[in-house]
């Protein structure tokens, strides 16, 4: 039931919750999309379905020989189909600034981690593309005759596909993705992650991340770069170690890059081992728009903070997955920057959480 909410509720409006990041490991599983170039396009859709529930820890794609570009990787609960040039319906897994290909039909490791768990049964699409087509790159597709299976195993199917032209644009039709999908059954991480964002407060970037649960987690570590290249450590967090119950960590940058910047943030076992989580980045010249907001964190188990301007949020409403407006039975605080809406008194579930020209889904676990 929560499933089909969730994807009826995902057509209409204008965000995709975000889900959970890291790194490819040793002994992972894969299933190879064939290597089979026909075409080439800046951008590739195509839907993962799951048979188990798994792991995704990162894309292998087919790149043109003697290119090194930038590229980045979307995903959306659902189906890509009726998304397919709607920015604000996918979610920015991540970027790479620096790929080289290995050679035309040869998988090329996409330095991006995605670690996203996808449930037994569900359907995600994704969009992996160059975010700099004046480089002249692009991945290698194969012509196809209409959406059908692409490949598939005992835990997952790749199905699709279209070429797309960076960001979100024109269509071509009838694209197969090549590449390799790494992965594991399960949920396969030493941390559930709800989300990592970074919010421009005043002159400081506030930096807020949390988990579902940890499992032997000694502290986490986050970089920042002007190029998504070259990377150098700005803090470390203490973290949990161990628990089961959700955590919310927050940090602030207060003396942040002129322009771009992108953040990493990297997750620590107490042997030293290294997880890869996130890369989000931020254009500190620009602050929120006066149409736009963000939300942290989601799902939200006790309170989501809803920042934007205070003309966006002055009607600020809630809504239940039947579309009753339960604004009065929430607590609802106002701040300078944004608001905090309270969900602890409401059961696990869809809401729909409405500004003044947003919509945005809200999860409660």
């Amino acid at each position: 039931m929560l499933k089909s909410t969730i994807l009826s509720l995902a057509y209409c409006l204008l965000f995709i919750p975000n889900a959970f990041f890291a790194q490819c490991v040793d002994g992972e599983s894969e299933l190879v999309a064939p290597y089979a170039s026909t075409d080439s396009n800046d951008g590739i859709m195509f839907d993962i379905t799951t048979t188990n529930e798994i792991t995704i820890f990162c894309f292998d794609a087919n790149l043109p020989s003697s290119t090194t570009g930038s590229y980045e990787i979307y995903y959306t609960i659902g189906t890509y189909v009726g998304s397919e040039n709607t920015a604000a319906n996918w979610t920015l897994v991540g970027s790479s600034g620096s790929v080289t290909s290995n050679g035309a039909n040869t998988a090329t490791p996409l330095d991006i981690p995605v670690n996203l768990v996808i449930p037994a049964g569900q359907t995600y699409g994704f969009y992996i593309t160059a975010s700099n087509p004046a480089q002249s790159t692009a991945l290698l597709s194969t012509s196809n005759a209409g959406y059908g299976t692409i490949s598939s195993n005992a835990d997952l199917t790749i199905s699709g596909g279209i070429g797309i032209t960076y960001p979100f644009s024109t269509i071509s039709p009838d694209k197969s993705f090549n590449g390799t999908v790494h992965y594991m059954p399960g949920s396969a991480l030493p941390v559930e992650f709800i989300d990592f964002t970074a919010v421009k407060i005043n002159e400081s970037v506030l930096l807020e991340w949390g988990t579902e649960f940890e499992i032997n987690n000694d502290y986490f570590e986050i970089e920042r770069s002007s190029n998504a290249i070259d990377w150098n450590r700005l803090l470390t967090t203490k973290a949990a170690g161990e628990s089961t119950s959700p955590k919310e960590y927050q940090e602030v940058d207060t003396e942040p890059l002129d322009g771009i910047s992108y953040y990493r943030l990297s997750q620590y076992d107490f042997d030293g081992k290294q997880t890869v989580l996130k890369t989000v980045s931020l254009n500190n010249k620009l602050e929120i728009g006066p149409f736009e907001i963000r939300v942290f964190p989601n799902p939200v188990t006790e309170r989501v903070r809803v920042f934007g301007s205070k003309n966006e949020l002055e009607s600020l409403r809630v809504f239940n997955s039947i579309g009753q407006d339960i604004s009065r039975n929430l607590s609802i605080l106002p701040h300078n920057g944004y608001s905090e809406v309270y969900f602890d008194n409401q059961q696990e579930g869809v809401f729909v959480l409405k500004t003044k020209t947003n919509s945005q889904i809200i999860i409660k676990k």
